[in-house]
């Protein structure tokens, strides 16, 4: 028994001793390995195949790893990865260039040279005939165009050669490499990595990172070397004195953080060394790091998205955008059938790209951030509906999603009172409608008002309210047929504001108590009313036919007494002939 307990324990001693030495190295044969506690890896090796760190697992790396094309490596949540020494591509054999620019200085060195000799400048780029690149050395400026090499005659002092780069052009513009031949005909190069330069970029043929590393929990770089990778950090990720090679740009994702001091990058794949994505943060010491350099900006923060929502719904509304972006870009669009606007998006991806830049950092180490306003508007009526309803955001946001809330009116008509419960079909009823302007802003409206579903004859009823206004408006009302019926009020809002209607009036209106409504023969007091009418009539028939009488009589006996007199001179005349005659 006791025999088998002592085996046993040999055993298990053996498995705890071994096991760890067979993990604690990189594995070279394409498997995967999960790290769940921690581990140094010493050694200088090779990695082949998927690195996992797990959360708690810790891996030291102090040796050279040599890391195979494919790979990756992977650092969840809570676990951690602490670079002394170096990951580099195992593939990494492209030869390097020096791009240059409009301004670029190279200072070429050949240490020890003191000699009257020529320095060629070997050229590794198509020519176009669009170019103009000239090539100053001393006092000899030279234009490129299209020659393999350039040669210059100089003096070899032991010291640095100032060779400048003016003109424009298009197409880039590379340097392969730089050698002098000395008067013996002793020829010394330099490649495209072993001069000073001021505004030059290190390129190489093959764009494409080499393998992986995935940051979910932490990684920190003291000290370390990364070549030909592709770092995504989305945890804590802290680089001193560090060197990163074609290992850029470096993503630091949404809620990400990023830390950077004394430390070296160059090779960048894009324009920038370091890609902020929306909130994550950086620490990044621009007096203490150096960057790739040129136009290669040191970082830049990039939304996913540059999405501005309303309170506006389908309404039709307007946005006008100014100093937006990386090149201050000035635009109008509209908002889409949800009342919302993304100002990042472009069919031209590079443009999309610089309309979501909100800020950057340049190879000279300058902050820049964007200048920018935006301006949205509900485009109104001319003559109701019309005043200001805008709302100016100064500064432009910088998050991926903002919320713009449009000051607006919203009218009620709180009461619709008539004056009286009868009245008579096709006469005018009074009627006094109590209006309100609950909203923030001013607002000029017509009021409608409906029988039913039918709409009341009444004349157009408009009003103008302030803010927070209410007023008594007068209107009448002709009902065109008998019976009890109600008047129903509400704001007319445009019918081009679509569902945004309903967040500018209610929609029921407002219900005024029922009027009794009665034909003019069918009213209770029509009899009175008609037998007066009567009187009256007969009143005014039996004066009028008194007058005419009187008048009548007064003409007769005025004629008769003509008459009489008439008669009276006949007798007379014939009196006095019949004297005559005698």
């Amino acid at each position: 028994m006791r025999v088998n307990t002592t085996l046993v324990a040999l055993m298990m001693i053996t498995t705890v001793l071994l096991s760890p030495a067979a993990l604690a190295e990189a594995q070279n044969d394409g498997s995967t390995q999960t790290i769940t506690n921690s581990e140094t890896w010493s050694s200088d090796a090779s990695l082949d195949g998927d690195v996992i760190i797990s959360d708690g697992g810790v891996l030291t790396i102090d040796g050279i790893i040599s890391v195979e094309t494919g790979s990756t490596i992977t650092i969840q949540e809570g676990g951690n990865l602490v670079l002394n020494s170096e990951l580099n591509s195992a593939d990494l054999t492209n030869e390097l260039f020096m791009e240059v620019y409009n301004g670029t200085t190279i200072q070429p060195y050949f240490n020890g040279l003191t000699d009257t000799g020529t320095m060629r400048i070997n050229m590794a780029k198509e020519y176009f005939s669009s170019m103009e690149v000239n090539v100053s050395v001393g006092g000899t400026n030279i234009t490129w165009t299209g020659e393999d090499y350039i040669d210059y005659s100089v003096e070899f002092q032991d010291a640095a050669i100032d060779v400048n780069f003016s003109g424009f052009w298009l197409f880039p513009v590379w340097i392969d490499s730089i050698q002098a031949f000395d008067s013996n005909g002793v020829i010394y190069t330099l490649d495209a990595d072993e001069w000073i330069h001021s505004n030059g970029v290190l390129k190489t043929e093959e764009t494409g990172a080499a393998f992986t590393i995935n940051v979910e929990g932490e990684l920190n770089s003291i000290g370390g070397t990364i070549s030909g990778a592709d770092i995504s950090c989305s945890g804590s990720c802290s680089f001193e004195n560090s060197t990163l090679s074609w290992s850029a740009p470096i993503n630091v994702n949404d809620g990400a953080m990023l830390a950077m001091e004394t430390s070296i990058i160059n090779g960048s794949r894009t324009y920038e060394d370091i890609i902020v994505h929306d909130t994550a943060m950086i620490d990044y010491d621009t007096n203490s790091m150096t960057g790739t350099g040129g136009p290669t900006d040191m970082w830049i923060r990039l939304l996913s998205q540059r999405v501005i929502n309303t309170n506006l719904k389908d309404a039709p509304s307007t946005v006008h955008y100014e100093g937006l972006g990386y090149l201050g870009s000035d635009g109008d669009l509209i908002l889409d059938d949800n009342g919302a606007i993304d100002l990042g998006l472009n069919n031209n991806p590079e443009i999309s790209k610089y309309l979501r830049m909100t800020e950057w950092v340049d190879s000279s180490g300058t902050l820049h951030q964007e200048d920018g306003m935006i301006m949205i508007t509900l485009n109104g009526g001319t003559s109701v509906w019309n005043s200001d309803y805008s709302i100016t955001l100064d500064p432009a946001p910088t998050t991926p999603t903002y919320t713009a809330n449009v000051e607006l009116p919203f009218v009620v008509v709180d009461k619709v009172v008539p004056e009286d419960n009868q009245g008579t079909v096709d006469k005018g009823l009074g009627v006094m409608l109590t209006v309100s302007n609950t909203g923030t802003v001013d607002v000029a409206t017509n009021i409608r008002c409906f029988e039913g579903v039918d709409e009341a004859d009444m004349a157009t009823i408009f009003v103008s309210l302030e803010a927070g206004q209410t007023k008594d408006v007068p209107a009448v009302w002709y009902a065109n047929a008998s019976g009890a019926k109600s008047l129903n009020c509400k704001a007319s809002v445009p019918s081009f504001f679509n569902s945004l209607a309903d967040d500018l009036t209610s929609s029921s209106g407002t219900e005024s108590e029922q009027v009794s409504f009665k034909d003019a023969e069918d009213r209770d007091d029509a009899p009175i009313i008609l037998y007066a009418a009567i009187v009256i009539v007969i009143v005014i028939a039996t004066i009028i036919f008194t007058r005419v009488s009187a008048k009548k009589i007064t003409a007769v006996e005025e004629e008769k007494d003509y008459d009489n007199e008439a008669i009276e001179e006949s007798i007379e005349s014939a009196d006095s002939n019949e004297e005559n005659t005698e």
